[in-house]
């Protein structure tokens, strides 16, 4: 008994196995392939091909999906959602800049660093940039003055 490998796998298994205790390959089909083994004179080749197949494993067939149809959205959508869209104007301060949310305001008194930089969306103004860089800056000069 010695420890061949198997056609499939390419591990090792016992020449008296009926079949390969890891992928389950019969080695009745074997012969062949382990005369070219014994024989250690002939080169070994390298090949890219398809594995072989077991035969006494059904193929698997992936059955043709058909098309989905079309998304049907009936006009009254449509309409609902132009007059919700006009309803809802873009809230604006009085010299036409974008408003500061509030969750940016406090972000950029906590972390300077990181959430100033969303000031420079369009939309903002000149002033609200100047507070925002100008709080970043005042962080920064009294971050460096500061004894170590």
């Amino acid at each position: 008994m010695a420890l061949i490998e198997c056609y499939e796998c390419k591990r090792s298994i016992s020449s008296e196995a009926q079949a390969c205790i890891h992928c389950g390959a019969p080695m009745a089909e074997q012969p062949a392939h382990a005369q070219a083994q014994a024989a250690p004179a002939q080169a070994s080749t390298i090949s890219f091909g398809s594995l072989p197949r077991n035969r006494a494993v059904p193929e698997a067939v992936v059955p043709h999906a058909p098309e989905p149809l079309p998304k049907v959205m009936p006009a009254a959508a449509g309409r609902r959602r132009r007059q919700q869209a006009e309803t809802v104007a873009p809230q604006i301060n009085e010299d036409g800049s974008r408003p500061v949310e509030g969750w940016l305001k406090i972000m950029v008194f906590l972390l300077p660093m990181v959430f100033v930089w969303f000031l420079l969306r369009s939309g903002h103004s000149a002033k609200q940039r100047l507070f925002g860089f100008g709080w970043l800056a005042l962080l920064i000069l009294a971050s460096s003055l500061s004894p170590k």
